[in-house]
């Protein structure tokens, strides 16, 4: 069994280090829409994980990013163009590939959301038979049941659903 060389850890640190910044940069832009998220987290992972032959003899292999800068600062911009070639297109890959994958994983438009729709388009029937609830801060519409299968009245469902939620239902505080 062969024991681990300084080159190892600092790849393994390197790795957990990037790993989280991949992370950070998904929840950075966990509010954005898919897209942008995702071509944020290629970005991130374009810039951390391309290696880069520092030897081409003897393969030894660094991130392309730190080459960039220190061989950018030192010989200038001459001596980086292939490797920025080599990030843009493992780049341009990826952002190709997260646009395939939104456009083949998106929902379909034919469920609109009712917010949507300007106000007054809505009849006051549809407005009566939806109640909005709040779900770990989404909202949802869900149609109010006025009859049950358990042959409840509206009163007793409403009743029902207050004890199951926890809360005291009102019916039940007497003077």
């Amino acid at each position: 069994m062969s024991q681990i060389t300084t080159i190892q850890y600092a790849w393994a640190i390197y790795f957990a280090g990037s790993l989280g910044c991949t992370i950070a940069a998904w929840w950075m832009f966990i509010w954005a829409w898919r897209f942008v998220r995702y071509a944020a987290v290629v970005t991130v992972l374009t810039l951390l994980f391309t290696p880069y032959a520092i030897d081409a003899e003897t393969m030894t292999m660094a991130p392309a990013i730190y080459t960039l800068v220190f061989e950018g600062m030192s010989q200038g911009l001459p001596a980086i163009t292939p490797l920025i070639k080599l990030m843009v297109g493992i780049w341009l890959i990826g952002i190709i590939l997260v646009l395939v994958f939104v456009v083949l994983t998106r929902k379909s438009g034919e469920q609109k959301s009712p917010r949507n729709k300007p106000r007054g388009t809505q009849s006051s029937s549809s407005r009566n038979s939806r109640r909005l609830e709040h779900h770990g801060g989404r909202r949802h519409e869900t149609p109010v049941v006025r009859s049950s299968s358990r042959g409840l009245s509206r009163d007793e469902f409403e009743a029902r659903e207050e004890l199951l939620k926890g809360e005291v239902p009102m019916r039940a505080i007497r003077d």
